[in-house]
């Protein structure tokens, strides 16, 4: 008895295995099955590192850096050789330029009471006082500082000129003959005191100098190793502020990363040419 028994179980057992297995197959049987094209490529092996830029460029700095500087070219602005690019200002540069616009107050008034302006009147004078029209009115127009300096600074150029024009119509010695001479001997001044920086190369401007222009040059590059650039104070992301007292000059068409990387793989690594 005991035996048939066994055999019934052993069964029943048999056919639950057979149903799991037919219930199985169905699956593998009704399965997509994805199919991936293999394509042509290649293998490669990749390290993220902390890069650092090598550029070749040349820091100018004057004599008179401690007196502040005017930028003659923006940042970023490209260059060209012996281009100026920025200038110092001059001792007693303040006081010269609030003499020279009392003078330029003077001129106009003493032309108006004069009536230089009006008395047959010159065709250069017209043309010079259209042109000065002209500049206000784009000038009202522009929020940006860069483009109002630019028209504020053709607006003086124009102003000078017309009263050198109107200068010549005065009768000799008279006041604003005067002022005028008084006003070309004070610019002659304030350009003859002003240190002009001008690039020996050319290339792209910049006004954030951090000091390691110096340090990582481009001639050669025995003296790098991974100490040196560890020790370099820099900040990742960080902003380098514009420089009141320097500029540089950069060579657009170089540039280098130096990477410290100590693990095998890249020690086996060799520049493909």
């Amino acid at each position: 008895m005991s035996g048939e028994k066994s055999r019934i179980i052993g069964v029943i057992i048999l056919i639950i295995v057979l149903i799991f297995l037919m219930a199985n197959s169905a699956n593998l049987i009704n399965k997509s099955v994805d199919v991936f094209v293999v394509e042509n490529g290649a293998l490669s092996y990749e390290e993220s590192v902390e890069g650092y830029i090598i550029r070749d460029e040349i820091v100018y700095k004057g004599q008179n850096y401690k007196n502040g500087m005017v930028q003659i070219k923006s940042e970023g602005d490209k260059v060209s050789k012996d281009e100026p690019v920025f200038r110092y200002y001059s001792n007693g540069e303040d006081e010269l330029n609030n003499k020279i616009t009392e003078l330029d107050e003077k001129i106009n008034n003493a032309l108006e009471e004069s009536g230089t302006n009006s008395l047959n009147p010159n065709p250069d004078i017209i043309n010079l006082e259209k042109q000065i029209e002209g500049v206000l009115d784009n000038l009202y127009e522009v929020n940006d500082l860069e483009k109002q300096e630019e028209y504020l600074k053709k607006i003086n150029d124009y102003i000078t000129k017309k009263a050198n024009i109107a200068g010549e119509l005065s009768p000799a010695g008279s006041y604003v003959k005067d002022l005028i001479n008084e006003r070309n001997s004070l610019k002659e001044q304030l350009n003859g005191n002003s240190e002009i920086i001008k690039t020996n190369m050319a290339g792209i401007l910049s006004y954030r100098v951090d000091g390691c222009e110096e340090i990582l040059g481009t001639k050669d590059f025995s003296y790098l190793n991974e100490g040196l650039l560890n020790n370099l104070d820099i900040s990742v992301g960080s902003t380098i502020p514009q420089s009141s007292e320097c500029g540089k000059v950069i060579n657009n068409f170089l540039c280098y990363i130096a990477c410290p990387i100590s693990s095998e793989i890249s020690m086996e690594a060799k520049v493909r040419r």
